[in-house]
């Protein structure tokens, strides 16, 4: 998580004049409304993402086949369109979302897979959410520092944070204004990996019961990320423990028609999950850059930004772990059971 937190901490650029500040919002927020309809062609023309659930009517291999290359046409096509502006952050988001739904995907079909390509297409979409970064993650830190000041006010006047929250605005308005640079090798190594779709080995039976395996393996990895955290709840695990929850919550969207009344429920609690663990790591990494930037806090301010932040964060920290044990509280063949997956 450091690692990643470094990057994160490395997309802002520093404080700009509020002059240049404003011009650059200005110029981000005049490309917003062609923006959005390029990001809405790119879903296809009923502007709503490919249906990322197996069909009753399709074999696995049908249905896994028909996803993927549904996730990896949306994201070509948000790229191709992402525009130079306003809209680039939103573009880039949810083809980072379509890059998480695959690599939960092929988790799900791992046991059916050939190993060495399943390593080999996991790293390609791991990788390329990672070239895709620092568009959406300049955003987060700003949101994450808006959503403390309007919910601590009266500890956090919005007014004494000035430097703190320019210097993110100013790296929100360098992202959208010049861009991330190109998206050209990213492109290119979606659109192999797209060509590579119909050449998976998959299984061919009908039912359900040949993914029972992948997916019993994500629910498990889960409870051990779960239980990890709950003796130990450092930034670190609880990141981890978030990771396999959205894992969890895309293979149960995938696998929905095999059980709604169970997967349904499965899918939101698991989403529910991954969204208070997410919170919590947006703070962590706001935190970080404030510790590492001492130039942008009044005196007191750092200790005041602690306090605030550790006593959300134990909130958000309970909320997730009671949760998680909801989530996670059933063993996992017992639970395959119960989702009619065996």
């Amino acid at each position: 998580m450091a690692s990643r937190s470094r990057r994160k901490s490395s997309l802002v650029r520093g404080v700009q004049s509020p002059a240049a500040r404003t011009l650059a919002a200005s110029a981000a927020l005049a490309a917003g409304t062609a923006a959005t309809a390029k990001i809405a062609s790119a879903r296809g023309h009923s502007g709503a993402k490919p249906q990322y659930r197996l069909e009753a009517e399709e074999t696995p291999k049908q249905g896994i086949s028909r996803v993927a290359r549904g996730e990896l046409n949306l994201t070509i096509g948000l790229l191709k369109g992402a525009p130079d502006g306003h809209g680039r952050a939103e573009a880039v988001h949810e083809a980072r979302k379509a890059l998480k739904r695959l690599r939960a995907l092929l988790r799900v079909i791992r046991p059916a897979f050939d190993e060495r390509r399943y390593r080999r297409e996991i790293v390609v979409f791991r990788d390329a959410g990672r070239e895709l970064s620092e568009a959406r993650d300049a955003q987060v830190l700003l949101e994450t520092l808006d959503s403390l000041l309007d919910r601590f006010g009266d500890e956090l006047p919005r007014g004494s944070w000035a430097r703190l929250h320019g210097a993110l605005e100013a790296g929100v308005a360098h992202v959208k204004t010049n861009g991330v640079g190109s998206y050209d090798d990213v492109l290119a190594v979606l659109t192999r990996a797209r060509r590579r779709v119909p050449s998976w080995s998959l299984p061919t039976e009908n039912g359900r019961g040949s993914l029972a395996e992948g997916f019993e393996r994500i629910y498990r990895r889960g409870r051990r990320r779960f239980r990890r955290a709950k003796a130990d709840p450092t930034p670190e695990n609880l990141h981890e423990l978030r990771k396999r929850a959205k894992d969890l919550w895309h293979a149960a969207e995938l696998l929905e028609p095999a059980c709604p009344e169970k997967m349904e429920p499965l899918a939101k609690s698991a989403h529910q999950l991954s969204n208070l663990l997410g919170h919590d790591h947006d703070l962590s990494v706001l935190l970080e850059y404030a510790e590492r930037h001492p130039e942008l806090l009044d005196d007191g301010e750092q200790e005041r930004l602690q306090k605030v932040v550790d006593r959300r964060r134990k909130s958000l920290r309970r909320q997730g772990l009671k949760c998680a044990a909801e989530v996670y509280k059933r063993k996992p063949k017992k639970i395959l059971r119960q989702l009619a997956l065996v």
